[in-house]
């Protein structure tokens, strides 16, 4: 069951779940178990605070974190604050040992998500 800001508007038959995400529509991949940690993660955060950009953000650096073998734990998380420094620390794990060509990757990242939990994080 999903929290009150997230509905299952359909499924295909291919195991795609239409999902309405703050009234958004997200399409969940049969394979995309991302997408349902960050909904869970996101269940704690004050409900002022659940946006659909903070929850695909979220949902696509839980991905990184796993795909990328970093397995930095996450599920513990109970806060919006909490879940902006864990991603960071994913952000400095990424490029921990990339070239100097993708300096402004990383702080672009880091920027993206200063401002994507800045906004409304009171």
């Amino acid at each position: 069951m999903y929290p009150l800001f997230v509905s299952l508007t359909g499924s295909d038959a291919n195991g795609t779940r239409l999902l309405t995400v703050c009234g958004q529509e997200y399409k969940a991949h049969d394979y995309d178990w991302y997408i349902e940690d960050a909904i869970n993660l996101a269940k704690h955060w004050k409900p002022h605070q659940v946006t659909y950009l903070r929850i695909v953000h979220l949902r696509n650096w839980i991905r990184e974190n796993y795909q990328h073998g970093h397995e930095i734990p996450f599920k513990h998380l109970r806060s919006l604050l909490g879940c902006k420094h864990w991603i960071e620390s994913v952000i400095h794990a990424e490029y921990k040992y990339a070239a100097i060509e993708f300096k402004d990757s990383y702080n672009s990242a880091l920027k993206s998500n200063e401002e994507i939990f800045q906004k409304y994080n009171k």
